[in-house]
């Protein structure tokens, strides 16, 4: 628990109008979807969508549609599965000119610097591993800035 001397509080200010997120529409994304067929052609599997990742979305299985209707939503599936990411490497970002990038503006304050807990020698490795792994798919990247917030590492329960 922290004292209320210690507690961060938001700033009442007004939001810069150059750090509000911008959605544009450049074109119509309702002009290049392709047209639906009343009877869809059979699923074939690719990289992006197996027999086994469609079957985790619990399309096939689901009995609240018809089978035309299942076949339809597979079918639609596979024409953007390029939208689904089922892990980190899959994932992408939006496109800059539909969705500004977010700016966070800031008050004038003093940098923080609270040094980290130690990592715990027996899960040293798996630390390492996975923050590489992060940066390497751009969700980390390094910083060299003023700013240093505590955090600690806890092994889950598969070990991860």
């Amino acid at each position: 628990y922290k004292s209320v001397d210690r507690k961060a509080n938001p700033v009442a200010a007004t939001l810069p109008e150059d750090a509000k997120v911008k959605r544009r529409f450049p074109e119509n994304p309702l002009n290049t979807l392709p047209p639906l067929s009343p009877h869809p052609p059979d699923f074939l599997p690719t990289k992006r969508l197996s027999h086994e990742r469609l079957a985790s979305l619990g399309v096939l299985d689901n009995e609240f549609l018809l089978p035309e209707e299942r076949r339809l939503a597979v079918h639609v599936l596979a024409l953007n599965a390029d939208a689904i990411a089922f892990d980190s490497e899959e994932r992408g970002t939006f496109r800059d000119d539909y969705i500004s990038p977010a700016i966070i503006p800031l008050v004038e304050h003093e940098p923080w610097a609270r040094k980290s807990f130690p990592i715990p020698p027996g899960i040293r490795d798996e630390v390492h591993r996975q923050i590489d792994e992060k940066i390497r798919l751009g969700l980390l990247e390094p910083s060299d800035s003023s700013y240093r917030t505590q955090w600690f590492c806890v092994a889950k329960k598969n070990g991860k």
